[in-house]
């Protein structure tokens, strides 16, 4: 689950997301599920 104000980063490509609005499931990217930053 992604909770408002999070950051993800894929490792394959290097896109870096912020959620705006939270919610159930996975970010993916490159067909990889993306990782939280801190």
């Amino acid at each position: 689950m992604a909770n408002s104000g999070e950051t993800y980063k894929c490792d394959v490509c290097g896109q870096v997301v912020k959620v705006q609005t939270g919610g159930a499931g996975t970010l993916v990217c490159c067909d990889q599920p993306m990782k939280k930053t801190s």
